[in-house]
Protein backbone atom coordinates (compact mmCIF):
# COMPACT_ATOMS: atom_id res chain seq x y z
CA UNK A 1 0.00 0.00 0.00
CA UNK A 2 2.54 2.52 0.85
CA UNK A 3 4.02 1.92 -2.42
CA UNK A 4 1.26 2.60 -4.00
CA UNK A 5 0.61 6.00 -1.80
CA UNK A 6 4.32 6.77 -3.42
CA UNK A 7 3.80 6.50 -6.95
CA UNK A 8 0.59 8.38 -6.45
CA UNK A 9 2.12 11.52 -4.98
CA UNK A 10 4.13 11.73 -8.41
CA UNK A 11 1.58 10.31 -10.92
CA UNK A 12 1.39 13.42 -12.69
CA UNK A 13 5.34 12.89 -13.56
CA UNK A 14 4.19 10.00 -15.70
CA UNK A 15 2.94 12.14 -18.25
CA UNK A 16 6.46 14.27 -18.35
CA UNK A 17 8.33 13.93 -21.79
CA UNK A 18 11.36 16.03 -20.44
CA UNK A 19 14.33 14.55 -22.56
CA UNK A 20 12.60 12.58 -24.77
CA UNK A 21 12.71 13.30 -28.91
CA UNK A 22 9.41 12.94 -31.11
CA UNK A 23 9.43 12.95 -34.88
CA UNK A 24 6.07 14.09 -36.12
CA UNK A 25 5.52 12.88 -39.99
CA UNK A 26 2.80 15.12 -41.02
CA UNK A 27 3.31 17.66 -38.49
CA UNK A 28 3.38 21.11 -40.16
CA UNK A 29 -0.43 21.98 -39.68
CA UNK A 30 -3.80 20.38 -37.95
CA UNK A 31 -3.89 16.94 -36.03
CA UNK A 32 0.20 16.98 -36.21
CA UNK A 33 0.80 20.39 -34.80
CA UNK A 34 -1.65 19.98 -32.30
CA UNK A 35 -0.12 16.77 -30.75
CA UNK A 36 3.72 18.19 -31.63
CA UNK A 37 2.66 21.32 -29.49
CA UNK A 38 1.33 19.24 -26.71
CA UNK A 39 4.62 17.19 -26.28
CA UNK A 40 6.48 20.36 -25.91
CA UNK A 41 4.43 21.42 -23.40
CA UNK A 42 5.35 18.66 -21.53
CA UNK A 43 8.98 18.87 -22.35
CA UNK A 44 9.52 16.67 -25.58
CA UNK A 45 12.02 18.28 -28.19
CA UNK A 46 10.24 18.10 -31.28
CA UNK A 47 10.68 17.43 -34.97
CA UNK A 48 8.48 18.05 -37.46
CA UNK A 49 8.27 16.73 -41.05
CA UNK A 50 6.04 18.03 -44.07
CA UNK A 51 6.18 18.63 -47.35
CA UNK A 52 5.77 22.19 -46.96
CA UNK A 53 9.22 23.60 -45.13
CA UNK A 54 7.40 27.05 -44.42
CA UNK A 55 4.65 25.24 -42.42
CA UNK A 56 6.94 23.67 -40.64
CA UNK A 57 9.14 26.24 -39.71
CA UNK A 58 5.87 28.09 -38.79
CA UNK A 59 5.45 25.11 -36.09
CA UNK A 60 8.64 25.18 -34.95
CA UNK A 61 8.74 28.59 -33.92
CA UNK A 62 5.91 27.43 -31.85
CA UNK A 63 6.98 24.85 -30.26
CA UNK A 64 10.52 26.81 -29.92
CA UNK A 65 7.58 29.72 -27.49
CA UNK A 66 6.97 26.66 -25.64
CA UNK A 67 10.37 26.75 -24.30
CA UNK A 68 12.04 23.40 -26.08
CA UNK A 69 13.66 22.65 -29.36
CA UNK A 70 12.32 21.72 -32.73
CA UNK A 71 14.07 21.01 -35.88
CA UNK A 72 11.89 20.97 -39.38
CA UNK A 73 12.27 18.62 -42.33
CA UNK A 74 10.95 19.11 -45.29
CA UNK A 75 10.08 15.30 -46.62
CA UNK A 76 8.28 12.99 -48.72
CA UNK A 77 6.32 10.53 -46.04
CA UNK A 78 5.84 8.02 -49.21
CA UNK A 79 9.49 7.84 -49.63
CA UNK A 80 11.46 5.27 -47.23
CA UNK A 81 15.08 6.95 -48.40
CA UNK A 82 13.77 10.46 -47.43
CA UNK A 83 12.10 9.24 -43.56
CA UNK A 84 15.66 7.34 -43.25
CA UNK A 85 17.14 10.51 -43.93
CA UNK A 86 14.69 12.50 -41.78
CA UNK A 87 15.40 9.85 -38.74
CA UNK A 88 19.20 10.26 -38.65
CA UNK A 89 19.10 14.10 -38.90
CA UNK A 90 16.90 13.32 -35.37
CA UNK A 91 19.38 11.32 -34.20
CA UNK A 92 22.56 13.40 -35.24
CA UNK A 93 20.34 16.30 -33.45
CA UNK A 94 19.45 14.97 -30.27
CA UNK A 95 21.04 11.39 -30.04
CA UNK A 96 17.61 9.61 -30.08
CA UNK A 97 14.41 9.09 -31.31
CA UNK A 98 11.58 8.28 -28.86
CA UNK A 99 8.31 8.88 -29.97
CA UNK A 100 6.75 8.41 -33.59
CA UNK A 101 3.20 10.27 -34.72
CA UNK A 102 2.11 9.75 -38.28
CA UNK A 103 -0.31 12.00 -38.88
CA UNK A 104 -0.22 12.50 -42.49
CA UNK A 105 -3.11 11.92 -44.32
CA UNK A 106 -5.05 12.61 -47.31
CA UNK A 107 -8.62 11.56 -49.02
CA UNK A 108 -10.13 11.42 -52.31
CA UNK A 109 -14.65 10.93 -52.44
CA UNK A 110 -15.97 10.27 -55.87
CA UNK A 111 -18.34 6.86 -56.80
CA UNK A 112 -16.52 3.95 -57.31
CA UNK A 113 -17.69 3.27 -61.08
CA UNK A 114 -15.64 6.79 -61.94
CA UNK A 115 -13.18 6.03 -58.86
CA UNK A 116 -9.34 7.01 -60.40
CA UNK A 117 -7.04 4.61 -59.80
CA UNK A 118 -4.26 6.90 -59.58
CA UNK A 119 -6.17 8.27 -56.79
CA UNK A 120 -6.74 5.71 -54.76
CA UNK A 121 -3.12 4.59 -55.14
CA UNK A 122 -2.03 7.95 -53.93
CA UNK A 123 -4.60 7.66 -51.03
CA UNK A 124 -3.19 4.15 -49.50
CA UNK A 125 -0.02 5.11 -50.15
CA UNK A 126 -0.10 8.25 -48.23
CA UNK A 127 -2.59 6.78 -45.32
CA UNK A 128 -1.39 3.85 -45.14
CA UNK A 129 1.83 2.77 -47.02
CA UNK A 130 3.78 5.38 -45.52
CA UNK A 131 2.74 4.56 -42.02
CA UNK A 132 4.77 1.54 -42.66
CA UNK A 133 7.57 2.99 -43.96
CA UNK A 134 8.03 5.58 -41.04
CA UNK A 135 7.65 2.69 -38.78
CA UNK A 136 10.53 0.95 -40.68
CA UNK A 137 12.33 3.82 -40.67
CA UNK A 138 12.27 4.08 -37.14
CA UNK A 139 11.91 0.69 -35.59
CA UNK A 140 16.19 0.60 -35.87
CA UNK A 141 16.85 3.35 -33.33
CA UNK A 142 14.08 2.41 -31.39
CA UNK A 143 14.96 -1.33 -31.06
CA UNK A 144 18.16 -0.23 -30.36
CA UNK A 145 17.20 2.08 -27.13
CA UNK A 146 15.11 -0.38 -25.89
CA UNK A 147 12.84 1.76 -25.72
CA UNK A 148 9.93 4.09 -28.09
CA UNK A 149 6.41 5.07 -28.50
CA UNK A 150 4.68 5.04 -31.97
CA UNK A 151 1.76 6.74 -32.45
CA UNK A 152 -0.42 6.34 -35.91
CA UNK A 153 -3.81 8.43 -36.43
CA UNK A 154 -6.46 6.62 -37.48
CA UNK A 155 -10.12 7.04 -38.60
CA UNK A 156 -13.57 6.73 -37.14
CA UNK A 157 -13.68 5.37 -40.87
CA UNK A 158 -11.39 2.08 -40.15
CA UNK A 159 -14.32 0.72 -38.70
CA UNK A 160 -17.31 2.01 -40.87
CA UNK A 161 -17.28 2.54 -44.69
CA UNK A 162 -18.71 4.92 -46.50
CA UNK A 163 -20.61 5.15 -50.10
CA UNK A 164 -18.61 6.72 -52.97
CA UNK A 165 -15.10 6.36 -50.61
CA UNK A 166 -13.81 3.16 -51.46
CA UNK A 167 -9.84 4.02 -50.22
CA UNK A 168 -10.22 6.16 -47.05
CA UNK A 169 -11.52 3.64 -44.86
CA UNK A 170 -9.41 1.38 -46.38
CA UNK A 171 -6.37 2.84 -45.66
CA UNK A 172 -7.49 3.57 -42.15
CA UNK A 173 -8.91 0.05 -41.02
CA UNK A 174 -5.04 -1.00 -42.85
CA UNK A 175 -3.44 1.32 -40.32
CA UNK A 176 -5.30 -0.11 -37.66
CA UNK A 177 -4.47 -3.75 -38.25
CA UNK A 178 -0.91 -2.25 -38.76
CA UNK A 179 -0.33 -0.94 -35.45
CA UNK A 180 -1.66 -4.40 -33.66
CA UNK A 181 0.68 -6.50 -36.08
CA UNK A 182 3.59 -4.12 -34.87
CA UNK A 183 2.46 -3.88 -31.23
CA UNK A 184 3.14 -7.94 -30.94
CA UNK A 185 6.42 -7.53 -33.09
CA UNK A 186 7.98 -5.19 -30.54
CA UNK A 187 6.10 -5.61 -27.09
CA UNK A 188 8.95 -7.34 -25.58
CA UNK A 189 11.47 -4.50 -26.92
CA UNK A 190 10.13 -2.06 -24.88
CA UNK A 191 8.54 -0.04 -28.01
CA UNK A 192 4.66 -0.03 -27.83
CA UNK A 193 2.51 0.69 -30.94
CA UNK A 194 -1.08 2.67 -30.77
CA UNK A 195 -3.36 4.66 -32.93
CA UNK A 196 -5.80 7.81 -31.86
CA UNK A 197 -9.08 7.09 -34.10
CA UNK A 198 -11.01 10.77 -34.53
CA UNK A 199 -14.15 11.28 -35.90
CA UNK A 200 -14.33 14.70 -37.92
CA UNK A 201 -11.80 17.88 -36.57
CA UNK A 202 -12.11 20.98 -38.75
CA UNK A 203 -8.32 20.87 -40.46
CA UNK A 204 -7.43 21.44 -44.01
CA UNK A 205 -8.49 18.13 -45.27
CA UNK A 206 -12.30 18.65 -44.39
CA UNK A 207 -12.95 22.18 -44.15
CA UNK A 208 -14.35 21.99 -47.71
CA UNK A 209 -16.91 19.49 -46.35
CA UNK A 210 -17.66 20.88 -43.02
CA UNK A 211 -18.37 24.12 -44.67
CA UNK A 212 -21.33 22.13 -46.30
CA UNK A 213 -24.48 23.58 -44.00
CA UNK A 214 -26.38 20.67 -44.95
CA UNK A 215 -22.81 17.47 -44.10
CA UNK A 216 -22.16 19.65 -41.45
CA UNK A 217 -25.95 19.13 -39.64
CA UNK A 218 -25.80 15.53 -40.37
CA UNK A 219 -22.08 15.04 -39.11
CA UNK A 220 -23.76 16.54 -35.76
CA UNK A 221 -26.16 14.58 -35.72
CA UNK A 222 -24.34 11.45 -35.24
CA UNK A 223 -22.02 12.70 -32.70
CA UNK A 224 -23.67 12.45 -29.54
CA UNK A 225 -21.67 15.66 -27.76
CA UNK A 226 -22.77 17.80 -30.35
CA UNK A 227 -19.97 19.10 -31.94
CA UNK A 228 -16.44 18.34 -34.15
CA UNK A 229 -13.76 17.78 -32.72
CA UNK A 230 -10.95 20.28 -32.68
CA UNK A 231 -7.25 19.85 -32.39
CA UNK A 232 -6.67 20.40 -29.41
CA UNK A 233 -9.05 17.31 -28.85
CA UNK A 234 -6.24 15.15 -29.20
CA UNK A 235 -3.51 16.41 -27.48
CA UNK A 236 -4.54 14.56 -24.27
CA UNK A 237 -4.40 11.15 -25.93
CA UNK A 238 -1.46 11.90 -28.06
CA UNK A 239 0.29 12.33 -24.39
CA UNK A 240 -1.14 9.68 -22.32
CA UNK A 241 0.45 7.09 -25.82
CA UNK A 242 3.29 8.61 -25.67
CA UNK A 243 4.11 9.03 -22.58
CA UNK A 244 5.49 6.10 -19.23
CA UNK A 245 2.01 6.89 -18.15
CA UNK A 246 1.01 4.38 -20.89
CA UNK A 247 4.02 1.88 -20.68
CA UNK A 248 1.64 -0.80 -20.24
CA UNK A 249 -0.70 -0.10 -23.40
CA UNK A 250 -0.28 -1.36 -27.01
CA UNK A 251 -2.17 -2.50 -30.09
CA UNK A 252 -4.89 -0.30 -28.88
CA UNK A 253 -6.84 2.03 -31.11
CA UNK A 254 -7.83 5.12 -29.19
CA UNK A 255 -11.44 6.50 -30.18
CA UNK A 256 -11.73 10.56 -29.76
CA UNK A 257 -14.83 10.83 -31.63
CA UNK A 258 -17.84 12.67 -29.34
CA UNK A 259 -19.24 9.21 -29.12
CA UNK A 260 -19.60 8.43 -32.78
CA UNK A 261 -18.89 4.83 -32.57
CA UNK A 262 -21.34 4.03 -29.99
CA UNK A 263 -24.20 5.87 -31.30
Amino acid sequence: MGDLVAKATKVLDLFRLDGRVALIVGGSGGLGEAMGLAFAGAGASVAILGRRLDKCEAVAREVESLGTQALTISADATRFVELQQAVQRVVDRWGRLDILVHSAGTVHIEPTVGYPEEEYDRVMDINCKSVFLACKAVAPVMLQQKYGRIIAVSSVRGFQGRAGDPSYPASKAGVNLMVKSFALEWAKEGITVNAIAPTFVRTELNTWQLDDPTFSAWVLSRIPMGRTGQPEDLMGAALFLASDASSFVTGHVLMVDGGWTSA
